[in-house]
């Protein structure tokens, strides 16, 4: 456990903004809201959804991809990487509140 955390930070994925900001949305959750709340939240899926377009808008402000040359946003290149995102962002919530359920017990 203590390997992957290392690895974590060394990697530089901890401070990708999706992983950080599904860190920090676990974190704040679990602390403020009590279990019973929590399932009830991860089993809606507007929370998801709510996720995927942090994601997309996240994705098509600040980290576009450009066709060559430069002058033109490639977007199925960009929806790609929004689909990536995404997937971080989800993973680092439920991982990491998973992760502190199992600390609290």
């Amino acid at each position: 456990m203590f390997k992957g955390i290392i690895a974590l930070f060394t990697s530089g994925l901890f401070f990708h903004p999706m992983v950080l900001g599904g860190i920090v949305a676990a974190v704040a959750v679990c602390l403020n809201w009590n279990s019973d709340e929590i399932y009830e939240i991860l089993k809606t899926s507007y929370v998801y959804i709510a996720m995927f377009a942090i994601a997309v808008c996240y994705t098509f402000t600040f980290a576009k991809i450009y066709k060559e040359g430069g002058g033109e946003i490639d977007r199925l290149a960009t929806f790609g990487r929004a689909l990536a995102n995404a997937v971080r962002l989800i993973l680092a919530f439920v991982l990491t509140f998973s992760f502190m359920m199992m600390m609290s017990f």
